[in-house]
C-alpha cells in the first residue's frame, strides 16, 4: 500500500493567511508563501480553487507538472493529491474553499468535477471577479460571490477548455513549438522527445488548436517576422532568413497567405501608422 498522504481540514492551508472571510458557502483566504517553500504531497478535505496573484510555482499532480503564474487557476476536487514548490519570489495566492454538497443541497445536482489548470481565461476572470468582491465587500457581496462561485462550477463541470485542459505532454510540444519555431521542426523528434506517438500528437494538436503543427510553426514564424518588419533597416531576405525560411520568396507567399499582404504592403502599412502616431504627438507637444 501506498503512504498516505495529509488531508487538511475545511479552513486550514498551509503559508501565511493574510486575511480570511465567510461568503455564500465559501471560506476564502489571501495567502502569501515564502521564496523556494516547498509543500509535501497532500490533499484537502474540500474541493477547493486558487487564483495565483503573484509570483511562480509548481505543482505535481496529474502524475506530472505544471507551472502557475500570475492569473493561473487550479481546480482541486476533495481529496486530489498534490504537492507545491515555490520559485524564487514570493507566492502570493486567492484560496477558494468550496462545500460541494452544500452547492448540490441548493441546486439538487453538482455535475462532476475534475482537477484543471488554467492560465487565465474566463476562469480567471470569475476568479478575479470573487477575489475583488472578497478584497472589498458591500452589501451585495454575498449574492455576487453565490453567482461568481456557480458560473466558475459550470465552467470546470463542462470540461472548460480543451486547450486549457490539456496533457503535459501536449504542454510540453506548445514549449517545444514555441521555443524552436524558427528552427527546422521534425515530428518523429518530438515525438521521441516527449514520448508519445507521431500520429497521436498531430491529433491531439488539432484537435486542441483546430490546426495542424506546422500550420502553428508558420504562424509564429509570421507573427515574428510582423515585428521584425517594423525596422525598416531590415532587408526583406534577412527577415525571411531569421523567421526560418529557406528563401525570400518562399516567405512572402507564405506571409501573404496569411495576412492578406505581402511583407512590403505590410511595412509599408505600419511605417504610415508610425509616421501619422509620431505627426500626432508632436502636434499635442
Amino acid at each position: 500500500m501506498g503512504e498516505r498522504v495529509p488531508v487538511l481540514d475545511p479552513g486550514k492551508v498551509q503559508g501565511q493567511v493574510i486575511r480570511s472571510g465567510r461568503a455564500a458557502g465559501t471560506l476564502c483566504h489571501d495567502v502569501l508563501y515564502e521564496p523556494r517553500t516547498r509543500l509535501a504531497r497532500h490533499a484537502h478535505e474540500c474541493a477547493f480553487f486558487a487564483l495565483s496573484l503573484d509570483g511562480v510555482y509548481r505543482e505535481a499532480a496529474w502524475n506530472g507538472e505544471f507551472e502557475c503564474a500570475r492569473r493561473a487557476v487550479v481546480f482541486h476536487p476533495p481529496g486530489e493529491e498534490h504537492a507545491v514548490r515555490m520559485a524564487g519570489a514570493p507566492v502570493r495566492c486567492f484560496v477558494v474553499e468550496v462545500d460541494l454538497e452544500a452547492v448540490r443541497r441548493q441546486c439538487d445536482e453538482c455535475p462532476p468535477l475534475e482537477l484543471c489548470h488554467v492560465e487565465g481565461g474566463p476562469l480567471s476572470a470569475l476568479m478575479s471577479g470573487l477575489y475583488a468582491e472578497f478584497a472589498r465587500p458591500d452589501p451585495s457581496s454575498a449574492l455576487a460571490v453565490e453567482g461568481l462561485l456557480l458560473q466558475m462550477l459550470a465552467w470546470v463541470g463542462r470540461g472548460g477548455d480543451a486547450v486549457e485542459r490539456q496533457p503535459a505532454w501536449l504542454r510540453k510540444i506548445e514549449e517545444i513549438v514555441r521555443a524552436r519555431f524558427r528552427s527546422r521542426l521534425k515530428l518523429d523528434e518530438i515525438a521521441a522527445e516527449v514520448g508519445v506517438s507521431p500520429s497521436r500528437i498531430s491529433a491531439a494538436f488539432r484537435a486542441t488548436h483546430r490546426r495542424s503543427l506546422a500550420e502553428e510553426q508558420r504562424r509564429l514564424r509570421i507573427e515574428f517576422a510582423c515585428a521584425r518588419l517594423r525596422d525598416e533597416e531590415t532587408a526583406l531576405a534577412e527577415v525571411a532568413l531569421e523567421c526560418g525560411f529557406s528563401d525570400q520568396p518562399h516567405f512572402c507567399r507564405t506571409f501573404k497567405e496569411l495576412t492578406g499582404m505581402t511583407p512590403a504592403q505590410y511595412r509599408d502599412v505600419v511605417g504610415s501608422r508610425s509616421s501619422a502616431t509620431g505627426r500626432r504627438q508632436t502636434t499635442g507637444n
